[in-house]
């Protein structure tokens, strides 16, 4: 039976029609998004005091500046070399201190797993407070009290290394679901139990790739906080730029950018490896 002429134009016409993916609501709340956005970078702008002056004049010294710099000097290799490492053991001691404390905290502030729902919600709640305080404002108070130094380093690296691996180490505590923690309660599994023989063991592996990532930007902060008095590189680096010693930064520069591609590489490996 042939098909009336009307049927094929209205396929034809619904074949023609683009059928939208988004929801409406959703295209709307994209629009109000990024015309906040908008708004804001305006303001934003018209916050900063911009001198484009300033900014051509920078900008003109840019092919002096890289020609002093690709003149590299190994005189200061020796003491660069000696403060990167000053940096990596600021940075593992920091991570070492954090983590016999992190493992604890992190059972005690995961919703799963804490003894007391308050108690939980009141360890969560400091360590937000905590991550809230940039790693430069701990130096600066660690510098404060006790001077300048790879100690400060240390005791300022603390505070935000510990936060961040009881947040990421709660959060995997808590996908291990409740069903397993029931599981183990039955058979008459204490507290300690099931954190150290029951969801230790499990959660392992996790707990190693993250604390290999953290080490790499341990690294990375330490060397930057060197500069604000934690010693190590950063200390030496500021030092160059302050005197305008280019070739002496430049070879700084290489050396951190060395270390910071070899851990990279390093975590990498460690985080595939430990995923299959």
């Amino acid at each position: 039976m042939p098909v009336p002429e009307t049927v094929l134009v209205k396929e034809k016409a619904f074949a023609k029609k683009k059928i939208p993916i988004a929801h409406k609501q959703t295209r709307r709340q994209q629009q109000y998004f990024f015309i906040t956005a908008g708004i804001l970078f305006v303001i934003c702008f018209m916050q900063i005091d911009l001198s484009f002056t300033q900014f051509q004049a920078g900008m003109a010294r840019i092919p002096s500046v890289l020609e002093m710099m690709m003149q590299l000097s190994f005189a200061e290799l020796p003491e660069l070399a000696s403060e990167m490492v000053v940096s990596l053991v600021t940075a593992f001691l920091s991570l070492v201190l954090s983590i016999l404390f992190a493992v604890v905290l992190s059972f005690l502030a995961a919703r799963n797993t804490t003894p007391n729902k308050y108690f939980g919600m009141l360890l969560r709640f400091l360590f937000m407070i905590i991550r809230a305080i940039p790693a430069t404002v701990w130096v600066l108070i660690a510098v404060a009290s006790i001077g300048f130094g790879t100690m400060a380093g240390v005791l300022g690296l603390i505070f935000p290394t510990l936060s961040y691996l009881v947040k990421s180490f709660s959060a995997q505590i808590e996908e291990v679901g409740q069903e397993t923690i029931e599981a183990l309660q039955s058979v008459g599994a204490t507290w300690w139990h099931i954190v150290f023989r029951g969801l230790i063991p499990t959660l392992l592996t996790s707990f190693l790739a993250i604390t290999a990532f953290r080490f790499e930007m341990n690294v990375a902060e330490s060397v930057i906080l060197g500069m604000v008095g934690a010693g190590g590189i950063g200390l030496l680096i500021q030092g160059y730029i302050s005197f305008y010693d280019f070739s002496s930064l430049s070879l700084g520069i290489i050396m951190v950018f060395i270390t910071m591609f070899t851990l990279e590489f390093m975590t990498n490996q460690i985080r595939r490896r430990m995923s299959h």
